[in-house]
């Protein structure tokens, strides 16, 4: 278990979401076409990727809503992560190599891709991004170690609230990171 300064950890993860949305910017110079490609039939595309994100965090940030709104506000200024967290922060996070440890997405996280617009996608998952970064600022007077909110695939897995959102975090930045690797074998634009 790790121990993390509240605030320090609330501007690493705001500092690393402003990371992915700059990052992201990138995509919306993309064509149509190359949002779509799909390397393998049963590869995702860039549109499925972030398809997937805005479908995580349409049920993520819903349920944070519901438990920061109503929590009291602390003065505590240090976090401690729990076991459940750390871990799976770890499995969930890129190495620093650039792989990631092989998860797949449960089918109702899946998006359907017939009809996808690749650039409404990205736009999206910039406005999720923009919702998460409005969490993370108003959870600064919260209790990140006592409120729990239950995962998106499991309503009986819950995570300590900084755990959740260190895991909103790098989930994000594991699927930027496979965008991108689809990205090197789109077609160039000619």
């Amino acid at each position: 278990m790790a121990v993390f300064s509240k605030q320090g950890l609330i501007t690493e993860l705001l500092d690393r979401t402003e990371l992915v949305k700059a990052s992201t910017q990138s995509f919306l110079r993309l064509t149509e076409e190359q949002l779509c490609f799909k390397p393998a039939p049963h590869k995702w595309s860039i549109a499925e990727v972030f398809g997937h994100l805005n479908i995580v965090h349409d049920i993520q940030v819903r349920g944070l809503l519901s438990r920061i709104t109503l929590a009291p506000d602390v003065k505590d200024e240090r976090y401690r992560s729990g076991w459940l967290g750390e871990w799976m922060y770890g499995k969930m996070m890129p190495r620093a190599d650039g792989t990631v440890f092989k998860l797949p997405a449960p089918r109702n996280f899946r998006v359907n891709s017939d009809g996808l617009e690749g650039h409404s996608e990205v736009q999206r998952f910039l406005q999720q991004c923009d919702s998460l970064d409005d969490i993370l600022r108003h959870v600064y007077t919260k209790d990140l170690q006592k409120i729990r909110v239950p995962l998106s695939f499991s309503k009986l897995l819950r995570l300590r609230l900084g755990d959740h959102l260190r895991f909103m975090v790098a989930h994000n930045e594991r699927h930027l990171l496979q965008a991108y690797r689809v990205l090197g074998q789109a077609p160039a634009v000619i």
